[in-house]
């Protein structure tokens, strides 16, 4: 999964297509594989399960059809630009925004995890339930839009490009990062709330 620490092979990609050295088709790909994982996690933690693998698809739907005219602009190739990532980001949100105005039953959180048998796969899933439960939690003391920068910045996308796609602030965008994770951390960890008061 791309995390914020990691360095973003976007400009790689992107300066691959736009020297012709890679087709669309194949840049495509390449984009697929890297944040498919991504896309699914922001998807999947905000729908049923069986409405998963529809929302996914449209996504990357959308985002091949806007790639095969895609713009190439000098800033695109800032070291801490991720302009593909910010793209679908936006998408995601923008579908599952129609996707709550239609529904009319409860969501559930997170889709069966999909993984292949291996030596690593006890510790990945337990990291993976983890994660889950966490933005389990998140979802339940949340605010909407605090959840939009939560999974916005846990995906690895800067908060200049998160500002950007919500029509916020950076400062804002901050704000309500730090204001989800205070939530959860309250949550979490409730004893720690009363450690400074006297008793009575």
């Amino acid at each position: 999964m791309v995390t914020v620490d990691s360095p973003s092979p976007e400009p790689t990609i992107l300066r691959g297509r736009e020297g012709g050295e890679l087709s669309c088709n194949v840049a495509f790909d390449k984009f697929y594989r890297l944040y498919s994982p991504v896309v699914r996690g922001w998807v999947a933690i905000s729908v049923r399960a069986g409405d998963v693998d529809d929302i996914v698809q449209d996504v990357w739907a959308i985002f091949y059809q806007r790639w095969r005219g895609w713009r190439f602009l000098p800033e695109m190739y800032a070291p801490d630009a991720r302009p593909v990532l910010s793209f679908l980001y936006r998408t995601s949100r923008f579908l599952l925004e129609g996707h709550r105005r239609r529904a009319t039953r409860a969501h559930e959180p997170l889709g069966d995890l999909d993984v292949a048998d291996g030596p690593d796969q006890t510790e990945r899933i337990l990291r993976a339930v983890e994660f889950g439960q966490c933005l389990n939690l998140a979802r339940k003391v949340c605010p909407q839009e605090e959840m939009d920068v939560l999974l916005a910045k846990l995906g690895g996308i800067p908060g200049r490009e998160v500002a950007e796609a919500l029509s916020i602030t950076e400062a804002v965008v901050d704000h309500r990062f730090r204001n989800a994770i205070s939530r959860l951390q309250k949550k979490m960890n409730p004893k720690k709330q009363h450690t400074g008061r006297k008793k009575q």
